[in-house]
């Protein structure tokens, strides 16, 4: 239920929708980027936020491909002679490789599958429809999306290639019906994606075009704000790419938060071992942005300014780190 003003007029609330990305598979993964959201408004002007959650879909596939390898690394050694405390070594890193499978290769390949793709965008609007029926009295919409989330949710707002999917025209009816103000990508891959699978970021500018707010510096019909962390081998900053594609009356802006992802990257580093760092980095700094640390309380600050509008604050310094925490 929104607020009661002194007058008892109801105070409007923002609608704030996460899609999360690969390897999500517990259901609460938004509750800390939340709470370091709210933390930024006062009681009258909270946020209303909902955590869509997909991870569990085809969880059988990924299962099954890992024990089809777990077969196949069995049959060959049994062939062999071979040490017991040897046999992980003739197929190394296994755990490392199902971890891939299971937190990237997996999701990302099965979104990639016409049947699958729709089936997870289907879950994320009966989500996202359930939140809006919650909240009839409210009209405002942000999303903040998460690696794969990122391409999910351009192919639910944007994308031509989805538009004859039934529940993507459903979905956009519902959008049609309410006011998207902003877009927040965590992590986003879109860079390469728009790249190799030739995503078209001109389809935006129908969207904005069709907004009636006034250009200027704190009125766009749209916000865009693409948070990348520094460790984050997925996630890569994206406005030169897109600038001569889309409308100026977009405000976009990539905002860095520069960190390293845990104690043993530094260290790494400090003694030449670039490589190193970079792998023992990698995974923790794609998922940093929802951790109950520094990380985390400076994407959730972003992503509060994204939301309240802030985007002289947002334009004049992309870039937070250890010495100054705040923007």
């Amino acid at each position: 239920m929104a607020s009661l003003g002194r007058k008892g007029d109801m105070l409007p609330k923002m609608l704030v929708f996460f899609i999360h990305g690969v390897g999500t598979r517990d259901s609460d993964y938004a509750a800390i980027i939340i709470r370091n959201i709210k933390r930024h408004f006062n009681d009258s002007s909270q946020p209303l936020c909902y955590g869509s959650f997909w991870g569990n879909e085809f969880n059988n596939k990924r299962a099954q491909i890992i024990d089809f390898i777990k077969s196949d690394v069995k049959e060959a050694i049994s062939k062999h002679d071979i040490d017991r405390w040897l046999r992980n070594d003739v197929y190394r890193y296994q755990e490392r490789r199902f971890q891939f499978i299971n937190d990237f290769l997996g999701d990302f390949l099965n979104y990639q599958n016409v049947d699958r793709g729709r089936e997870i965008r289907k879950t994320i609007i009966r989500q996202f429809a359930q939140f809006i029926k919650n909240h009839p009295q409210e009209e405002e919409v942000h999303f903040v999306a998460h690696s794969l989330g990122c391409l999910i949710l351009w192919d639910l707002l944007f994308s031509s290639d989805v538009k004859g999917d039934p529940d993507v025209l459903r979905f956009r009816d519902y959008m049609y019906h309410l006011s998207l103000k902003s877009i927040t990508t965590l992590g986003s891959p879109l860079l390469f994606i728009k790249h190799f699978l030739d995503i078209d970021f001109s389809l935006l500018n129908e969207f904005i075009d069709s907004q009636e707010n006034e250009d200027s510096d704190r009125n766009y019909p749209l916000r865009w704000v693409n948070v990348i962390h520094s460790s984050d081998l997925i996630a890569y900053p994206m406005k030169s790419a897109i600038k001569d594609e889309v409308s100026e009356r977009l405000f976009f802006v990539d905002q860095f938060v520069w960190l390293n992802a845990n104690a043993q990257e530094p260290l790494l580093r400090s003694i030449g071992k670039q490589d190193g760092a970079m792998v023992v980095a990698a995974i923790q700094a794609h998922s940093s942005y929802f951790a109950d640390n520094l990380d985390g309380a400076i994407t959730g600050e972003i992503i509060a300014k994204n939301l309240q509008n802030r985007v002289v604050a947002l334009n004049s310094k992309r870039i937070t780190s250890w010495d100054n925490k705040s923007l």
